[in-house]
């Protein structure tokens, strides 16, 4: 199992209850009861750390403990999380995918465009400060430029600050990247089916007709909630309702 006691980092609204010398100690007895084999004693200390503490090792090795445990939709719950928060990880996605073999649904997705994926994964950089990191560096870069620039006399200041408002835009957009990551961590827009069966209905009410049904472990993106019905879309473009406690979000 990965390495994941340096990757911890807190969220907005997570409480720093737990201090991260203890968060480290827990890990490390976690790690120790997993590979023991003691995997829902290894679950419970993992959880206990994820209360307080955020990473992707972190929901990774919770991921695992859940598929130990023949908990399947747990364990795609907490793959994604860890996806989320490290778009590129390859063995959180091998596990995702061994998760993914052991649900009943098999849902094909829509043709993308063909660079789509690489966009997204770029945009979503390798981890959830990366964007923020660029912001800084590229602004703190711009301001050295500058005021170099403000040294330099003719076509040589011009095109210094010519590069250095560059690097100022640059930064922007970093920033706002930035945001739309820590949005796209806190408020997922795509939750797991967690209940052994669902049927999907035409209108959010039990009396409307059903649509498709859907198993645990199927991924949905997630719209409109209305009287604890949520609208659900599959990959492959089907749309209808469901009741949201039947799902819990990525």
């Amino acid at each position: 199992m990965r390495t994941i006691a340096l990757a911890l980092c807190l969220f907005p609204g997570v409480a720093p209850a737990m201090d991260r010398t203890t968060a480290d100690t827990l890990i490390g007895r976690a790690t120790v009861a997993y590979t023991q084999g003691d995997h829902a004693g290894a679950l419970a200390l993992f959880d206990s750390v994820h209360q307080h503490w955020r990473s992707a090792g972190l929901a990774y090795a919770i991921g695992n403990c859940h598929f130990k445990l023949d908990h399947v939709p747990e364990a795609i719950v907490y793959y994604e999380r860890a996806l989320l928060l490290e778009p590129g990880a390859e063995d959180v996605k091998a596990n995702l995918e061994l998760a993914r073999q052991r649900t009943m649904d098999r849902v094909n997705e829509l043709p993308a465009f063909r660079l789509g994926g690489t966009w997204e994964r770029w945009i979503g950089g390798r981890d959830v400060d990366q964007w923020a990191r660029r912001a800084l560096w590229v602004w703190s870069l711009a301001f050295i430029i500058a005021a170099l620039a403000l040294l330099l006399r003719g076509g040589l200041r011009t095109a210094g600050l010519a590069l250095a408002a560059g690097s100022a835009v640059f930064s922007l957009v970093a920033v706002g990247l930035a945001a739309r990551r820590l949005r796209a961590v806190e408020h997922p827009a795509a939750g797991i089916v967690m209940q052994p069966r669902v049927d999907v209905r035409s209108e959010p009410r039990e009396a409307a007709t059903t649509l498709f049904m859907l198993h645990s472990g199927t991924k949905v993106s997630l719209g409109t909630e209305r009287s604890g019905w949520v609208e659900v879309t599959l990959a492959n473009g089907n749309v209808g309702w469901m009741p949201a406690a039947a799902l819990q979000a990525i």
